[in-house]
């Protein structure tokens, strides 16, 4: 019942810091295709550790970020080149195609449970439905890690998560205790579940926090930020918030987040908010499949 926005995470490339972290710049100037959706571009607005007239990759297939090729077009053209001079190459009518090597290169997202060995370049991890309580402490060991879910998971300390650059956060506290979250530089979209009271003070220093889900937490006080975008809440934490008058003003994007929650309780909570909902369209009727 609600708009559901999450944080758009963009990794960072490899080496790190060459290209900016986005979707998309003015300043990438696409110049090649493969007809795939993809692209070559040169890259005239780096990060601060790239060189303007470096090449990347984007387009289609590049949803968490561009990726670096190499320093100029001189030096793509040079490698080019000692391909067809190694015969490298295969033609097909009036085409050539290089035989590019496959890299070898360490994974930036992983998908399952924590591995024995934390390769340095994972950016994301999904932890799905860990036995016991997930340790986060092997996780010091990727210092560019920015996304961390926990799916059916709990962890009972946040301290690993200090001084790593975390910016999406899912999250089954064992605990109330979210002080180690305290004037975190980073995080900016916060999924909370707890298994006890928790106490949102230490999220009142996070400067960036613009997403956060608390229908899942035990908060005895749901006070929250006066600059989030996007708020998840129980029609109870909603009803707190409305009766104290402290719905942040700068909501974007809301969600009224029980599950049994009707049609007429959804209006309620919208005309609460100051939305209009004269206008509602009501549609009722069958869905017929084509296998009947």
């Amino acid at each position: 019942m609600g708009l559901l926005v999450r944080h758009n995470l963009v990794f960072d490339t490899t080496p790190t810091n060459t290209v900016r972290r986005c979707g998309g710049h003015p300043g990438w100037l696409r110049f090649a295709t493969s007809e795939d959706g993809n692209f070559m571009a040169v890259d005239t607005a780096p990060a601060q550790g790239g060189r303007p007239g470096q090449i990347i990759r984007t387009g289609r297939d590049y949803d968490d970020g561009p990726a670096y090729v190499t320093e100029s077009i001189t030096s793509l053209l040079g490698h080019y080149l000692d391909l067809l001079d190694q015969g490298a190459y295969e033609k097909s009518g009036d085409r050539i195609y290089l035989r590019e090597l496959a890299r070898d290169t360490a994974p930036q997202q992983i998908i399952g449970a924590i591995p024995d060995e934390v390769p340095s370049t994972l950016q994301a991890i999904h932890i799905n439905d860990a036995p016991g309580l997930v340790d986060l402490a092997p996780l010091t060991a990727a210092p560019n890690l920015r996304r961390l879910h926990l799916n059916r998971s709990t962890t009972a300390d946040l301290t690993p998560l200090r001084d790593l650059p975390v910016e999406s956060l899912r999250i089954t506290l064992d605990n109330g205790n979210l002080t180690p979250l305290t004037a975190h530089p980073h995080l900016a979209s916060l999924d909370l579940t707890t298994t006890a009271p928790a106490d949102l003070t230490p999220l009142r220093t996070v400067p960036h926090l613009r997403g956060l889900d608390l229908s899942g937490a035990d908060v005895p006080d749901p006070t929250v930020l006066a600059d989030l975008r996007y708020l998840s809440l129980t029609a109870r934490q909603w009803t707190t918030l409305l009766n104290e008058g402290t719905v942040p003003p700068t909501l974007t994007a809301a969600r009224l987040a029980d599950a049994d929650a009707t049609l007429d309780d959804a209006l309620a909570w919208a005309a609460g908010l100051g939305l209009d909902t004269e206008s509602t369209l009501r549609l009722t009727g069958t869905l017929k499949t084509a296998g009947g």
